[in-house]
Order: structure tokens, then sequence, then C-alpha cells
């Protein structure tokens, strides 16, 4: 073994001793967390890579952290089934599994993604012995990737993206970093900047692919739902804002927001979305102590005309109120998240507005800057000031739909370019398995 070699494995073998060492804290966290959230209790063995062995030889391991990156999943997971291929999905978040199973159901299997330990990734492969894993978006785990790859698992990273602070980050641990490329099969970034980012890191260039983002390639199903059914009589005539996934802070600057915009647009209606269903009580004490009336989703009845704020308080439901927008704020980019997908809204034809913290989908959000369909708003009378030009602006409104429009058909096709990456290298042979 030589000494790079050899370093490299000294430094993986320090990272799992430290993750080991703090499981306790970690499962300590998701016992606080389910104090709010019942459902991170379930399904803990799961997390150690237990389960029920799977006998399929045609299984392909999803791994989608998320909500966010489970929805990009599924038009790729729906094409491996007709295929006939078998799909196991796993998640890090209930909310990841909640959407997984609302848009899949039985058809994959669903579980809870081992945490990065040897013991835990080994067992889970050895239970489940999928013949290739694909990550969305940029989850990389060190012992998950070098496990996979010993056991002749392709892994392929899908809708692969890197900022430079994370680049730089991996710089900095290049024992580490390093090895993670080498484990990697193929790398289908979302642009040519960040696939550079890759090979910076160690990724070998026949390994990259640059066919962009899945998640253009998403169809939103826009038939009428309940929800529309119920609501649109009472939305149809007001001017609607839905804040989407906002997070603690945001929701301040919407209800600001909305308390300048009633003296301008009187029949406007905030509808408020919280990242994190659990924080909907919360938000309804914030914006009772604002003065607004308040409705929430789940008493399920129509929305009343004195209502100001209608707090959307369930799960997968939001597609059906961009359906129903007349603009749309995406958060996690006023407070300093990153950001969330502003290509939902978009494909609505919904003007979008964000923040300005948008690291985390940088490269789109600015496809949609660049052309004019989205707008970077610092302060509430920001979003006040964008709202009234196009509530006032017929004009300015289609311009900005078209430039959204533009945006979004200018980046379709990444699905079918990932899909044929996914199918040849199942159809490949695979590797000697080191068990």
């Amino acid at each position: 073994m030589g000494v790079v070699a050899g370093t490299a494995l000294l430094i993986r073998y320090l990272y799992s001793f430290f993750f080991y060492l703090a499981l306790p804290v970690v499962f300590l966290r998701l016992l606080w967390r389910s104090r709010k959230e019942p459902v991170y209790r379930s399904n803990l063995l799961q997390r150690l890579g237990f389960g029920e062995p799977l006998s399929g030889h045609k299984l392909i391991w999803v791994h989608a952290v998320s909500a966010g990156e489970t929805i990009a999943a599924t038009p790729l997971v729906l094409r491996l089934l007709s295929q006939g291929y078998e799909v196991l999905i796993t998640n890090m978040t209930p909310t990841g599994r909640e959407r997984a199973f609302g848009l899949l159901g039985r058809r994959v299997e669903n579980r809870y993604a081992p945490y990065d330990t040897p013991g835990a990734v080994k067992r889970f492969l050895r239970l489940t012995n999928p013949r290739a894993l694909i990550i969305i978006d940029t989850e990389l785990w060190p012992n998950m990737l070098h496990y996979a790859a010993a056991r002749g698992v392709k892994t392929i990273v899908v809708n692969g993206r890197l900022s430079e602070k994370s680049t730089r980050g991996y710089q900095r641990i290049s024992a580490l970093s390093v090895p993670m490329m080498t484990s990697i099969f193929r790398v289908a970034a979302q642009s040519e900047p960040q696939g550079r980012r890759f090979v910076a890191l160690g990724l070998e260039e026949q390994k990259l692919s640059v066919t962009g983002s899945t998640k253009f390639d998403v169809e939103h199903d826009k038939s009428p739902s309940a929800a529309s059914e119920l609501l649109g009589p009472s939305f149809h005539d007001r001017f609607v804002l839905v804040a989407a996934s906002t997070h603690h802070g945001e929701e301040e600057e919407m209800l600001k927001a909305l308390t300048l915009l009633e003296k301008i647009v009187p029949d406007i209606l905030l509808v408020l979305v919280p990242r994190h269903p659990y924080r909907a009580e919360e938000v309804l004490r914030l914006c009772k102590k604002s003065g607004f009336i308040t409705q929430k989703h789940s008493d399920g009845r129509a929305c009343d005309d004195a209502t100001r704020v209608y707090l959307l308080d369930t799960m997968g439901e939001l597609m059906t109120f961009f359906g129903m927008a007349n603009a749309a704020f995406v958060g996690g980019s006023l407070a300093p998240t990153g950001g969330h997908n502003p290509m939902e809204p978009a494909s609505f034809g919904v003007p979008v507005f964000m923040g300005p913290y948008i690291r985390n989908v940088s490269d789109i959000a600015q496809q949609f800057i660049d052309e004019g369909g989205m707008k970077i708003v610092h302060t509430a009378l920001d979003l006040v000031e964008e709202i009234q030009l196009i509530q006032s602006s017929e004009a300015e409104l289609q311009r900005r739909v078209e430039a959204l429009s533009r945006v979004m058909m200018r980046n379709k096709g990444a699905l079918d370019r990932v899909e044929k990456l996914v199918v040849q290298a199942m159809e490949q042979p695979t590797a000697t398995i080191h068990r």
C-alpha cells in the first residue's frame, strides 16, 4: 500500500471512529426532534442499516435526502420501473419518506439511508444488494461511496452540483475527498462549471457528463384537485402571493410586506407555507399576533373573504397553490439557509422572488435572474415594490412569465440523458464484489 493510499485509509478510519462516537448524540437529536415530530422516532434501526433483505437482481438504490430531491428523482424512478428495474429509495428525513410514498406508493421499497459508519453501510448493502446507486444532487458520504464501490455497485451522481465554497472545503480534506471521487462511477453534472469542480477534486475526466438538471423535466400535475375545487372560487378574485418553504424570520418579513401591500392591493391574500409543517402553530401565533385574520388549510373549509393569511400546514399540496398564485416568494433565501427550488413556481408561469441567499440553487436561480423572470429582494419593502410593479403593469408581468418559460424550455432534456447513462451502467458487467 502506497503512502497516499495509507493516508487516505487512516483518514477514513478516523472519520469512521468519530462518527461512531457521535452516534449517541445523533440519536438524542432525533429523539429531541421527535417531541414536535413523532415520526422521527420511527424506523430507527433502518438508520443503522437493518431491514428486511431484498432478493431482486436488477435493484437500483436511489438516495434522495429530503422532499425536494425525492420530487426530482420521481420521473427517473418511473422510467426505470417501466424498464423492469426494481428501485429502493432512501431518505434522511421523514418529509422525504412522505413524498416518496405519496408519489410512488408501493411501487418502490422505501427506507431511511444508513448512517455513514462502516457497520451500517456494509449491513445495508449486504441486505439489499443493489447493482447501482443513484445519488440525487450531491449527498456524498465517504463510507457509502467506498463500500458501494468495493461491492461493485456503480455510483452515479445525478444533478451533480458543488458550490465554490463546498469545493474549497473538500480540497482541504483531499485525503478523504479524492478517494470519494475515485469511488464514483459517473457524475451527471447540472452545468459545465459544476462538473469542473468535481474534476478539480479528483474525478477522472471520462467520468464526467454534463446533462443539466432533471428538475426541469419534472411535470407537475395541473389538473383540478380537491383543494383547488374548494378554494378556487375564493382565490380567483384575489391577488395571491405564495410564500413557500419559509424558515424562521422569513414569515415576519412576509407579514411586514403584507401590511404594506394591503394599502396598494386591497384584495391581497398571503399563503404562508413553512418549510417544516411542525412550525405551523408557531407561525399561526405569529400571524395572529400581527393582527391578521388567519386560516389553516387543515381546517378543510373554503377561504373566508376576511382572511388575510392562509396557512398551508399540510404536506404534498404546494403545487396546487402555485397553480392559483399570482406571485411566489421562495424561502430559505432571506434566512441564510441557501434557498429552495425556484423551478416549481416557474413551471406554473408564476413570477418568482427570492432573497440574496441562493447558494444551494445558484446555477439554476441565476438563469432565471439573467433572463429577467426572477428578482432578488433583500427586504419586505423590496418585495412590495416588485409586486406593485407586476400588479400594475400587464406588459411587465407578461415579460417575466415569458422569461420563465424560456429558461424552463431551454433546460429540458436532462432526464433523457440521465436515463441513458443509468441504463448503460446497469447493462455493463459488474466488477468483482469484495464482501
